[in-house]
Parts: C-alpha cells; sequence; structure tokens
C-alpha cells in the first residue's frame, strides 16, 4: 500500500472502525471526493478493503487480509452506514432490542429516500422508504463499538404490526411481542397519532391488550380506541375472522392462536 493508504488503514483499525464511506475517507485524509474514490479503488484492487457499493467498503482486517474471502463483516454495521438518513428497524430492530426469537439473513433498514436494497455475501440488506413525516423514533445506541441508528422500542412496535412480513409474518412477530417487559406507553401513543393511520391503531391497541407480559394502561386504551374512531376495520388484507366486538376487528384464526400459545 502507498502511504496515504496505509495511513488510512491503519487509522480506522485505530478508531475500530470496520464499515466506512468515501466521506470518512475525505475526513481522515483532507483529500478531495475523486482523490477519495482512486484511492478506495486502488485498496480494493490490493484487497485490503472490499466494496458493499458504491462509495461504501469494509475494511478488511490484518489476520486475514492475505485471504479477504474468508472475512465477512457484520452486515448490520453495514446496513447502519449505507445511508445517511436511515435507521435500522422492524426484526433487525428487535433482535437489537433482544426481542427476536430467532437469526435470519435479512437486516431491515428504514429510510426517507429511495435506496437500493445490498446483497452481502449471504445477507440480504433491505430497505424499507417511508415519507419524510414518517422519519421519526430512531436513537443512536453503541453496537459492536460503533454507534448506529435504530428504531426505538415503540416505533419498532408500530413497524412489525403495520408491516409483519418484514418480521416473520403474524406468528413470528406476536412471539417477539411477548418478550416485552415494559413499554413507554405515552411514546406509543404519540407515535400512533404521527403516523395517522387509525386502522393501525386498532390493531395495535388490540395486540397490546391481549398480550399477558405487558399491560396496557386505561386511559391509553381508552385514547387509542377514541383515536381510531368507530369503523369496523380488518385486521389483514384476507378480510376473514372473528369481529372482536371491543374493538370492531374482524381479526384472523391465526393472530387469536398466536396470542394464547404459550
Amino acid at each position: 500500500m502507498s502511504n496515504l493508504e496505509q495511513q488510512l488503514y491503519f487509522n480506522l483499525g485505530e478508531k475500530e472502525q470496520r464499515v466506512f464511506t468515501l466521506k470518512d475517507i475525505t475526513n481522515i485524509l483532507n483529500i478531495s471526493l475523486q482523490h477519495a474514490r482512486k484511492l478506495a479503488s486502488n485498496m480494493v484492487k490490493k484487497n485490503v478493503v472490499e466494496r458493499v457499493k458504491p462509495g461504501l467498503f469494509v475494511r478488511i482486517p490484518e489476520s486475514v487480509i492475505l485471504d479477504k474471502h474468508l472475512y465477512k463483516e457484520d452486515a448490520v454495521l453495514i446496513a447502519a452506514r449505507s445511508s445517511e438518513e436511515s435507521f435500522l428497524s422492524h426484526y433487525t430492530a428487535l433482535s437489537i432490542h433482544g426481542l427476536a426469537e430467532r437469526y435470519v439473513t435479512r437486516v431491515y433498514v428504514t429510510t426517507s429516500h429511495h435506496q437500493r436494497d445490498i446483497i452481502y455475501h449471504d445477507v440480504h440488506i433491505k430497505f424499507i422508504t417511508v415519507l419524510p413525516n414518517r422519519f421519526f423514533g430512531f436513537k443512536g445506541i453503541k453496537y459492536s463499538n460503533e454507534k448506529v441508528n435504530v428504531s426505538d422500542q415503540e416505533r419498532t412496535i408500530l413497524d412489525i404490526i403495520n408491516r409483519p412480513r418484514y418480521a416473520g409474518g403474524w406468528s413470528e412477530m406476536i412471539s417477539c411481542l411477548k418478550n416485552l417487559e415494559n413499554v413507554d406507553w405515552n411514546n406509543l401513543l404519540s407515535y400512533i397519532k404521527r403516523l395517522g393511520n387509525k386502522a393501525l391503531a386498532r390493531r395495535v391497541g388490540y395486540i397490546m391488550d391481549h398480550l399477558e407480559n405487558v399491560s396496557i394502561p386505561r386511559k391509553i386504551k381508552e385514547d387509542i380506541k377514541k383515536y381510531s374512531g368507530r369503523n369496523i376495520y380488518y385486521f389483514d388484507s384476507t378480510k376473514k375472522g372473528v369481529f372482536e366486538t371491543e374493538w370492531n376487528l374482524i381479526v384472523p384464526q391465526i393472530i387469536q392462536e398466536a396470542l394464547h400459545a404459550y
């Protein structure tokens, strides 16, 4: 490696930064973006870094630098650095919060701008685009010595109930929610109103009301009912199930069974 390449390589190593961007290179070396591109390209050719997508790279550790194909970075770190305006979400957020039931080879990222999915080795990094006014409810946490943005617990609850296919389906999603130990109910209610989806509000209320591991406060329960109105909603697109009078919901059998399964 050239002197400049070595400077970048070992600077990243000292900071324990395993995933980096062109912007990181320009900041560390104080060089132009064009120069950073050329430098990164040369380092890829020398097998000291791996390109994940244009502008996003993985630093290959010294211990495996002679055979980079033996090394695979944590895809969560790659997903976290793949877009400036994004946060880890859905089943990935469940895993980070310690609520997930199983390991999956798919990482979910919510972003306010369209992004093309990334295939990194055997992991699929899936981008979910939301409108700018729905880009909220996340926080920065320390993950594997790096800071990543992840949806907080309450936003994660809403996301997986809204799109259960990104959490393994209804049964898997409800099993994960049974691992909840506490909920910031005021935060949850605030997010429900910010999302502005009354059918989702009703589904969230029904599920949280039927979980045995957490107890939804009466006031929150009544506020959700008041906000969601008196219309009758189907729980999902199947439009089949049993009518639950308290929540004005037609609930599929699979959801009722998942809620009462041990």
